[in-house]
């Protein structure tokens, strides 16, 4: 009886021990299984972290590419190592018009990817993204200046009642309001490199603000971007042989006429000329291609849409049409009006891209100056920039001169180094009774093809996508 009852036992704990050791190996396996699925979860977060530094290294790496204008690499989209098994690349694709290398552009498009390897798996863990990279130029704000000093008397120009500035001011100097006459509207952000806005008592009016201590924008001391994309490269190169010549650019339509200007003998008297006598026997050139030109010595520019051109008498322009960006080495002079083809009947420039897409970029790496003969109501429709002086008038600081014009007026925008006389009554009437400056809207969205960097940038960051890739 005693031997049956432990052979029972016996059984009992064989069966108990096999039961054991089967709870024990589905432990085990199941803690196994659970180690592995940990391991595979904690190797994915990392791969996933992995994945979105290298699409970071990516956005870097791109918008570098972008500064430097290194493009031919910026373009080509191939994968890069980052580290181990993880890798990046980016797409940048140019925003604003046309294709890259036949004008500037407003932004880009960064498309990035990071790729990174799961431990242990053929998982392999993609992040990617998309940002928009705008720049800013001189042309997105209506008045811009490095110091509010006139460059040869250095006197500090004021603002005064009756001024309205339509558009985005910027100076890097203290902004100067007149003690008296002191309520100008500024209907605009207003920003200043200064501290303060002197006097601290005055009736001067922001409808967006003043914004003080803010970043300087500097100011370049060549215009490098037109000399490098100069479509001169195609037409020979504009180089009067003296100091006292000039190139005339007279714009009708999409066409440049060519002229060569500056003193000619004609006893007794020395005389200024322009050859050909007559702009229409000039060479003509079409609007390069590349949206740049750029002239060495001094410039004439000029487009009277539907009158008698004032330096020849005969011509009629019909008025610029086009995308380019002039820039010369020395001082550019307007002598006439500088009008766009399709322009309201008033000279100035309607908002609507669809109307009008016409933009003409005026950059002197001296001085740009109003002529002295002009008529007296003149109208501009350009983006200006005097990167080493100042915008102004030709006969300003010719003491001794009565020469009082009625009304400038301006349809674009004002950067300069040095604040310009426009007005003078000292030893003299000299000038523009009547500034009316206004700011042309679309240039924020549409500059002047290779105008000038403000070096601001602003990244617009779309959430990124994600996908397991096997």
């Amino acid at each position: 009886m005693n031997s049956m009852r432990m052979d029972k036992e016996r059984g009992s704990m064989l069966v108990m021990a096999v039961v054991l050791s089967f709870a024990l190996f589905i432990t085990g396996l199941s803690y196994l299984k659970w180690v592995d699925t940990f391991q595979k979860k904690v190797s994915n977060e990392v791969s996933t972290i992995q994945a979105e530094f290298a699409r970071s290294a990516g956005f870097a790496f791109a918008r570098e590419v972008i500064e430097s204008g290194s493009y031919d690499d910026g373009f080509s989209g191939r994968w890069r190592d980052w580290y181990l098994k993880t890798v990046y690349k980016y797409d940048i694709f140019p925003t604003g018009y046309d294709d890259f290398m036949y004008g500037g552009h407003r932004g880009y498009v960064i498309k990035s990817y990071g790729n990174a390897g799961s431990y242990g798996s053929d998982i392999i863990i993609q992040r990617s993204g998309r940002q928009s990279y705008i720049k800013e130029t001189f042309a997105d704000y209506l008045y811009l200046t490095d110091r509010e000093v006139d460059t040869v008397r250095h006197d500090i120009i004021r603002f005064w009642t009756p001024d309205t500035l339509d558009g985005k001011v910027h100076s890097n100097d203290t902004l100067h309001i007149h003690p008296t006459r002191d309520r100008p509207r500024f209907m605009k952000r207003v920003t200043s490199s200064a501290p303060v806005i002197v006097p601290y008592n005055h009736h001067a009016r922001f409808d967006e603000g003043l914004f003080l201590n803010a970043a300087p924008i500097y100011f370049p001391q060549q215009a490098d971007e037109i000399r490098r994309y100069s479509g001169l490269r195609d037409f020979g190169t504009f180089a009067p042989d003296s100091i006292d010549s000039a190139t005339e650019l007279t714009f009708s339509g999409e066409m440049i006429y060519v002229r060569y200007c500056g003193p000619f003998i004609d006893p007794p008297d020395t005389v200024f000329r322009c050859l050909p006598d007559y702009i229409q026997n000039a060479q003509q050139i079409p609007i390069p291609r590349s949206g740049a030109l750029f002239v060495n010595g001094k410039t004439f520019v000029k487009a009277s849409r539907g009158r008698l051109d004032l330096m020849d008498g005969n011509f009629i322009s019909i008025g610029y049409e086009g995308r380019l960006t002039v820039a010369s080495s020395d001082t550019m002079i307007i002598p006439d009006d500088l009008i766009y083809r399709y322009a309201n009947l008033d000279n100035s420039i309607p908002n609507d891209m669809s109307v009008i897409d016409d933009v003409l970029g005026l950059i002197s790496e001296n001085f740009i100056m109003v002529g002295d003969n002009v008529r007296d109501t003149v109208y501009i429709n350009a983006a200006m920039a005097a990167i080493n002086g100042s915008i102004s008038i030709r006969d300003i600081y010719r003491y001794g001169t009565y020469n009082e014009k009625q009304s400038l007026f301006i349809y674009g925008s004002l950067a300069q180094r040095n604040r310009g006389i426009v007005r003078t009554t000292y030893q003299g009437t000299r000038g523009f009774i009547e500034k009316d400056y206004h700011y042309d809207e679309r240039l924020m969205r549409y500059p002047p093809p290779h105008f000038l960097p403000t070096k601001k940038v602003n990244f617009t960051y779309t959430e990124s996508s994600e996908s397991d890739w096997r």
